[in-house]
């Protein structure tokens, strides 16, 4: 993988294309506006509260259309199918995860660490403030490649990954970086991510998402650098109760009888 360094005005017009891409897409945003805009919003958003609640299978087109309060016509104009809607749905989410990534790699940060940092805080974030959409992600898993919606989903994932090359190349021509695929990278950064919030989301884990942002952040940052991150020492939690097992002995030896218990454990200036 040949990568070459951008120098001052190459990164200057690198900085300056993510900010013509952010501009364009606020202004795609904006002249979208309006009760057009509103309409499909609240089908959207009816729709992603079906689905929520009873799963894809058993929301029909007519469920999402009562609950968003639209007419027949309206719904059928923007969105044919509820496979129409779920597509719509599908980009919209992805596009709003990207969104923050895109800012990320407005702020240049300097260091392979501080974006790793940035880019999985944002990821885990952005689910943690989006609990219905991250798990509507996670239940349909892709699109299908031939719908209209995989093409426009395509090209907002080649716009951002060629964007994250021209960042990466200079640190993988200093060696911060050991040579890889775009694909490679992301498997290394977003897979125990989503390891992780899909366990969370669905109720296996009881700590804020948050809290594990720094450990997977390291854990990148050592995979795609080549070099052992440094442990992180937690302190030991003290047990606040003990297991008693008792024996009742006779004269002879014999156990009588047995049985468990358990105690509270106090610190021992509490004794």
């Amino acid at each position: 993988m040949t990568q070459r360094w951008l120098g001052r005005r190459g990164m200057r017009e690198y900085h300056s294309r993510v900010l013509l891409c952010l501009v364009m897409r606020s202004s795609v945003a904006q002249s979208s506006s309006g009760p057009q805009r509103d309409t499909r919003a609240r089908i959207l958003d009816a729709a992603l509260a079906c689905f929520a609640e009873a799963g894809y299978e058993q929301t029909t087109i007519a469920r999402i259309r009562e609950r968003s309060g639209v007419s027949n016509g309206a719904l059928f104009h923007h969105f044919p199918t509820k496979e129409a809607i779920v597509d719509a749905l599908y980009v919209d989410a992805i596009e709003s995860f990207q969104q923050g990534l895109w800012e990320l790699l407005q702020t240049r940060s300097r260091s392979l660490r501080a974006a790793l940092g940035g880019a999985i805080s944002h990821q885990l974030r952005w689910i943690e403030q989006n609990q219905d959409r991250a798990r509507f992600l996670y239940m349909r898993g892709h699109l299908d490649w031939d719908s209209p919606a995989s093409a426009q989903l395509q090209e907002l994932n080649r716009s951002l990954a060629q964007a994250y090359r021209e960042w990466m190349a200079p640190l993988v021509e200093r060696g911060q970086i050991r040579p890889m695929s775009m694909l490679m990278l992301n498997a290394i950064v977003t897979g125990p991510v989503h390891a992780i919030a899909g366990r969370w989301l669905a109720g296996q884990l009881h700590s804020p998402l948050y809290a594990y942002a720094d450990e997977l952040a390291d854990a990148a940052a050592a995979a795609l650098s080549g070099t052992p991150a440094s442990s992180r020492r937690h302190p030991r939690s003290l047990a606040s109760q003990g297991r008693i097992r008792l024996e009742l002995v006779s004269d002879d030896g014999s156990v009588i009888a047995n049985g468990e218990a358990t105690a509270e454990l106090l610190p021992r200036s509490a004794a």
